[in-house]
């Protein structure tokens, strides 16, 4: 045998040799989401006790110069996360329901409920916070706190009309535009210009309006999608939202259907999409300037309620490997 091909066998077995085999890569992987899953709840267990290490000055007694140092030094711990865990854990003192929040998923989910959940509402909000991202918790309670749910005498529709939306609007125009707008406006009101420019583009896509698509495929036909995202200029259409679209979204459930209606299909940003599917959005088969949140879903339409669980098993994982259902 010549040296050539010794060579050449003794390199195929080192490069074999570095090659670990899959079983070898799962364990890997495993141990290290395990720790990494053993760490993350540890740290929430530090959090939990970050008042009381606070009131005692256990820190000092420790002869640690703050509770940053001490903090950073035995959990880890920046001085920004410091300061969110000291503010939510004062924020949930009284109230347990939103600490076991805390140590099941983490701080951050309750930063957007933190200063509108009471002692009365707090079991409320600590099921929302268990079912909910983040973004998804922080879109509904903004909602909340806009609508007649959080003051049982105020109205929806009222507290939109009676908000100053543009007051902060800058329309920055180019002078002729201007001038040609003023024109237009005479004597009226900006009010009146604008609704005509709104009714002319409304009439204009109604004209272009494709028929629904029945029977139909998962995808949405490109005709019915280019109507449907001009109407919002392909941001999301729940009201007050100016997010981009994320997902086309049937109001009627294409799995129930199997029909795109250009009508009922309407553009949502992720969160309020996911709030779609935990059936917490109020008149969501009337058009979206009719929506708004409400404090449960209902419960009685089966069929409704399998399709929104399919869904929202697939965004938590539960449906891994296939394909996401059309919303």
């Amino acid at each position: 045998m010549t040296n050539s091909t010794q060579n050449a066998q003794k390199n195929q077995a080192q490069s074999s040799a570095k090659i670990p085999d899959q079983s070898f890569e799962k364990n890997l992987h495993t141990r290290f989401t395990f720790y990494g899953k053993n760490s993350l709840k540890w740290k929430r267990k530090c959090i939990l006790l970050l008042p009381e290490i606070a009131k005692y000055r256990i820190w000092e007694k420790k002869r640690f110069n703050s509770i940053y140092e001490y903090a950073a030094k035995l959990a880890g711990m920046s001085h920004a996360s410091v300061n969110v865990a000291l503010w939510a854990m004062r924020k949930v003192e009284d109230k347990p329901e939103l600490k076991r929040v805390i140590e099941e998923k983490g701080i951050e989910i309750i930063r957007p409920i933190a200063n509108i959940a009471t002692s009365e509402t707090a079991k409320f909000w600590a099921e929302k916070a268990m079912e909910m991202s983040k973004s998804t918790l922080t879109a509904y309670a903004k909602e909340y706190k806009k609508s007649e749910l959080n003051s049982p005498c105020a109205d929806s529709k009222n507290y939109y009309e009676n908000q100053n939306l543009f007051s902060d609007l800058d329309l920055q125009v180019k002078p002729e535009i201007a001038e040609k707008l003023q024109k237009l406006k005479g004597q009226g009101s900006w009010d009146d210009l604008m609704e005509k420019f709104i009714d002319l583009y409304e009439q204009k896509l109604e004209e272009n309006k494709p028929i629904p698509q029945e029977n139909a495929k998962k995808y949405v036909p490109a005709k019915i999608e280019k109507y449907v995202l001009a109407k919002t200029n392909s941001t999301c259409a729940f009201p007050g939202c100016t997010k981009k679209y994320k997902y086309l979204h049937h109001a009627w459930r294409f799995a129930l259907t199997k029909t795109h209606d250009p009508d009922s299909l309407i553009p949502l940003c992720k969160p309020h999409e996911r709030l779609a599917h935990a059936g917490l959005i109020e008149n969501e088969n009337l058009p979206p300037e009719n929506w708004k949140v409400k404090l449960e879903a209902d419960k009685t339409n089966e069929k409704w309620l399998k399709v929104d669980k399919w869904v929202a098993g697939y965004y938590t994982g539960n449906k891994a490997g296939q394909e996401r259902p059309s919303s």
